[in-house]
């Protein structure tokens, strides 16, 4: 097939799903340098504190968000290879450090057997780019197994031990539970190694057998995606059969009930902030110029991420080339407002609650890690205030300044 064709055909895949479901796609207008201000009391309530247990020597960074196991809340530091869990009423439960199986292992929790995977490098062997693919594509030969380590921790076993077991299939293609037994992947790159041309940006397994393929694109020169890799983005709703979906340089959000997709949401940015037509159909001579285009780009459209819904409002993010900003759309007024400018105010403790990063999404409850100086200084200067129940004996306590404290709060609804 002629590649300019192929390339129209893909420009075609991004439009076609939104165009077919027009009547029920509602266009969201964002004007990323609109400076509207609004309190923060006017979206959030149902606020409740949680401290931590203060444990010696036991510290979490202030840049950690809270993730949620079935029975712990577990805060991670990447830099010093370290995991912390605490029970959801906010008890110490234990602390795992990986630091001696490596620099190249990332943690990630495996809701489906409730522990924590540890999948990383094996240091013997210096992988390439190119090597990794290679693996990716031969992923059913045993041998490629070598190049790589797995450790897990058991959360079920409350010594939390750190055990070495065997990589699968799973590890080596970074399949994501979605329901049931099934499993997604949502990589997307473009190479020469591809035999057949006919790659899909998100793609449905039962365990390891290939169910269905969604937004197809040419594996080997797909212009969106020369020298680059991207990956389509699942947002967990409530219900475990639906999602949101976003896709790279797609500026529409899909709802997924189970199997079956449907465009939603359609942002509408200004011309200064949309791609171009040309970035869909003319291809990057090499990997310098397109790093070049993204330097001198940052504002342009990249991928939504991060989309949670309920009667009156949306949130989301929007990663631009370079920058990422985080947005609330009132349904009501139909307006959108950048999150930075929502203000907290004392009947909120002055606390910041709504912003770009740091608020973990569990069920229709929002979780932020603050510490305890910002609720120091605010109850010392405002001693009319009275200090919530939940508070009362953590701050009776005199806690350090760096006590942790997670903050549970909803959207008005």
């Amino acid at each position: 097939m002629n590649v300019r064709h192929c390339c129209f055909l893909m420009v075609c895949c991004c439009l076609i799903p939104a165009l077919s479901g027009s009547a029920q796609v509602q266009k969201i207008y964002v004007k990323p340098k609109e400076a509207g201000i609004e309190k923060q009391s006017k979206f959030v309530d149902s606020i409740r504190f949680i401290p931590l247990e203060i444990k010696k020597d036991i510290e979490i960074p202030s840049f950690s968000s809270v993730e949620f196991t079935r029975n712990y809340m577990m805060f991670s530091d990447p830099e010093d290879k370290v995991i912390v869990l605490y029970s959801k009423a906010g008890a110490f439960a234990g602390k795992i450090s990986y630091k001696k199986i490596g620099d190249s292992f990332e943690s990630s929790y495996d809701e489906v057997n409730d522990r924590i995977v540890f999948f990383g490098d094996n240091n013997n062997y210096a992988l390439t780019p190119r090597d990794r693919l290679k693996i990716l594509l031969n992923r059913n030969d045993p041998r490629n197994l070598k190049y790589f380590r797995k450790y897990e921790v058991d959360l079920s076993d409350n010594s939390f031990t750190l055990r070495k077991n065997a990589p699968d299939e799973k590890d080596l293609t970074h399949a994501m539970h979605l329901y049931d037994d099934i499993w997604y992947k949502g990589d997307i790159t473009t190479s020469s190694l591809f035999k057949d041309s006919l790659g899909h940006e998100f793609r449905l397994y039962r365990n390891d057998r290939f169910l269905k393929g969604y937004f197809a694109y040419h594996h080997i020169s797909e212009p969106r995606f020369l020298y680059t890799d991207e990956e389509v983005n699942i947002t967990r709703t409530g219900d475990p059969f639906v999602n949101f979906l976003t896709r790279p340089f797609c500026d529409t959000v899909y709802k997924m009930f189970r199997d079956s997709l449907f465009p939603v949401y359609r942002l509408v940015l200004p011309l200064e902030n949309s791609l171009p037509a040309s970035f869909f159909i003319k291809p990057f001579k090499n990997k310098a110029e397109r790093e070049n285009y993204t330097r001198n780009n940052g504002w342009i459209f990249h991928q939504v991420y991060n989309i949670y819904e309920n009667d009156r409002f949306i949130t989301f993010d929007i990663e631009y080339l370079t920058r990422l900003e985080s947005y609330i759309y009132q349904k009501e007024s139909k307006t959108v407002l950048n999150i930075k400018n929502i203000k907290p105010d004392s009947s909120q403790y002055n606390l910041k609650l709504l912003a770009n990063n740091g608020s973990q999404l569990q069920g229709d409850h929002f979780y932020r890690l603050l510490h305890a100086e910002d609720l120091l200084s605010f109850f010392e200067a405002n001693k009319n205030i009275p200090i919530p129940d939940d508070l009362k004996d953590f701050l009776a306590g005199k806690p350090d300044a760096e006590a942790p404290v997670v903050i549970e709060y909803k959207l008005k609804n």
